[in-house]
């Protein structure tokens, strides 16, 4: 697994700013009111340091007149008492109108942000499972989950966080504001402080933002290294593996540590840096102006300067220089963590979705589906998985697919289903290359029952409609008629069982049907695929987790829809598609044989060795097919014949 998975595309120069234009400029105005809001709160949260300081310097030390900048000095009482209620409620209505238009500014910014995040973690959603098979193959699990979750979530922190950046810059322009009524001068030489800063943040980011993008891979890798371990708890506990999947986790958590540190020891520096910048401004403004109180005012330097004007001079200070420093510290730093795990988003976002190709709508009049000389190999392999293959299933028919593991069976289906794409021939349904119509019209027209099916958290019933319903909860979503559902369960010989089942079709399944026999999964699976009544069913060695009873029911049932749909059924046990109108036999990614189950027996080759091998008729095995297993196994080859035989359950002849 590489550690440049998530790379967005060329033509993206700045993956954050592209996030903010697409998904933030529908909220705009919102977002500009929050910002119009807060500066507005910006300054009542001012007033109330001046008020103090004008009311320190004429009330209780009695230097100077009570006046206050852009007040007419009418409105203000001439008596001590009445100055005193004055000011008090002068600091009432700036606390009031700080709150209000604090708490409005936040409202709005909050309920855009949220729902800025929303979109983008639908679109994610949308775009992954957009990704064909290939992507999935690339990507770990955990590392696309670390996409959806950890990084849209720390997008969510970074726009809390610039929100926050938009208040603190508003405070700072009003502090300096008003710090220029008291002062010229000292908040001249102010203002070069932030110079310093400035300088000190262009070291930092160049530094921190490939060192974030690190800590965003490390983050996959542990959520990889962590559903791996989870989702195969069985495996681990059966083969006593614990540790060894502890100390995998170690590792990856351990490099995970490391280069988050790397990313805190350079925020420490940073951090003492610019509080050394900070601090040492302070302390020489208040020296200075503490000089120029106790020594007076040179001409050139400005007016007087009184205790009262120094001390809310330095009160705005620290409204200064605080949010500078934290503008630094937490703004700047969540918008490099931010412009790493939007890289991340935006690779998924702008990746290549064939799924969303434009294409038109496949219709289906009868089912006749052909393959003509299609040839596929998967990436990376250095042969061919299928070499010109040709066949045709007329419609209604059942076509049986066999032959040795690894053969290419499955690789059919996918190509079928346009999982991946052939690299020569063409594949039609009716007479349409399914290559021009959109995928998703395409699987519409399809079902499909794979030999380790899945299923969703959440009831029997609910399993078996997902392929026609989905979980839909619009209100125009086609509602399924129970007996419906209990007809497809028939067919696929799991209404006995569910009826068995505590709450029948309401029973929980548990995650991924955990609390389900693995035949039980399979008969639910295909109950699913019935109910959806495509015009193509394809079994995928369906019936490899069932008994011998069970697949004699799927069997009939299969025998006894395929007038109704064009079914492909691969087939590990030969007896499930032995009434099948045509079957294939696959070796070595090429049809080797095909014809009906007694043709193919008279054929005496491939399928005649398999078969004889399933019925434990192996003095009748040819010499020609021991030698194959031999070449395949070694000098185990007889013992694995024979195993094959002992655990292959009779079968129907």
């Amino acid at each position: 697994m590489t550690e440049s998975q998530f790379e967005p595309p060329d033509h993206v120069d700045n993956s954050l700013w592209l996030l903010v234009r697409r998904y933030a400029r529908p909220h705009a105005l919102r977002y500009v009111l929050a910002a119009i809001g807060t500066l507005i709160a910006q300054i009542p949260q001012r007033l109330p340091a001046l008020v103090i300081g004008v009311a320190l310097d004429a009330i209780l030390l009695q230097d100077t007149p009570y006046a206050l900048p852009l007040l007419p000095d009418g409105w203000i009482p001439e008596t001590t008492t009445g100055q005193v209620q004055f000011t008090i409620g002068l600091l009432v209505a700036a606390y009031v109108l700080d709150g209000t238009m604090t708490w409005l500014a936040g409202r709005l910014e909050g309920t855009a942000r949220l729902q800025t995040l929303h979109e983008i973690r639908v679109d994610a959603f949308d775009a992954v499972v957009g990704h064909e098979r290939s992507f999935f193959d690339r990507h770990q699990t955990g590392d696309v989950m670390s996409v959806l979750n950890n990084d849209v979530s720390n997008m969510n922190r970074f726009g809390s966080n610039a929100y926050e950046g938009i208040r603190l810059s508003a405070q700072i322009l009003v502090a300096f504001a008003f710090m220029l009524t008291i002062h010229v001068p000292l908040a001249a030489l102010l203002a070069l402080m932030p110079l310093l800063l400035i300088g000190l943040c262009q070291w930092y980011t160049t530094r921190v933002g490939p060192r974030y993008e690190r800590v965003r891979e490390s983050v996959g890798r542990v959520n990889s290294r962590l559903e791996d371990s989870i989702e195969g708890i069985a495996t681990v506990k059966a083969f006593a593996r614990e540790d060894a999947e502890r100390d995998r986790l170690e590792s990856a958590s351990r490099s995970y540590l490391d280069r988050n540190w790397s990313v805190i020891r350079l925020r420490l520096v940073f951090s003492l840096a610019s509080w050394v910048i900070v601090s040492g401004a302070f302390i020489g403004l208040f020296s200075l102006g503490a000089y120029l109180v106790l020594e007076g005012t040179p001409a050139w330097f400005g007016g007087s300067l009184t205790a009262g004007a120094l001390l809310t001079f330095l009160m705005y200070s620290q409204s200064f220089y605080a949010p500078i420093r934290q503008l630094m510290l937490d703004v700047l730093d969540s918008y490099e963590d931010a412009l790493a795990s939007s890289k991340r988003i935006t690779s998924v976002l702008e990746g290549d979705h064939p799924d969303r190709n434009e294409g038109r709508e496949l219709t289906v009049l009868e089912g006749r589906l052909e393959y003509e000389d299609v040839s596929f190999t998967y990436e990376g392999a250095d042969e061919e998985t299928l070499t010109d293959v040709s066949f045709a299933a007329e419609p209604g028919s059942l076509v049986g697919v066999v032959g040795p593991t690894g053969a290419g069976k499955s690789t059919l289906t996918k190509l079928l289903f346009r999982f991946y794409e052939p690299d020569r021939g063409a594949i039609r349904i009716d007479g349409t290359d399914i290559s021009d119509v959109s995928r998703r019209s395409l699987r519409e027209h399809l079902g499909y029952v794979s030999q380790d099916p899945f299923l969703f958290y959440g009831t029997v019933r609910e399993n078996i409609v997902y392929g026609v319903r989905e979980f839909d909860t619009r209100a125009d979503a086609p509602e399924i008629d129970h007996a419906d559902v209990v007809a497809a369960a028939k067919l696929a010989g799991a209404h006995e069982f569910i009826t068995d089942l505590e709450d029948g079709y309401d029973t929980q399944v548990g995650e991924r049907g955990a609390s389900l026999s693995g035949g039980q999964r399979q008969r639910i699976a295909i109950a699913r695929a019935l109910l959806k009544d495509p015009d193509v069913l394809v079994l995928d060695e369906a019936t490899s987790h069932v008994d011998n009873e069970t697949e004699r029911q799927i069997q009939r049932s299969i025998d006894a829809t395929a007038g109704e749909q064009t079914t492909i059924a691969i087939a590990h046990r030969l007896s499930t598609v032995r009434n099948a109108d045509q079957i294939l036999v696959v070796d070595d990614g090429e049809i080797v044989e095909r014809g009906t189950h007694d043709e193919l027996v008279e054929q005496d080759g491939l399928y005649a060795d398999l078969w004889r091998v399933q019925v434990g008729d192996l003095e009748a095995v040819s010499e020609a097919f021991l030698e194959r297993a031999r070449a395949r196994f070694g000098e185990s080859a007889q013992r694995r014949v024979t195993e094959e035989i002992e655990t292959t359950e009779e079968v129907s002849r």
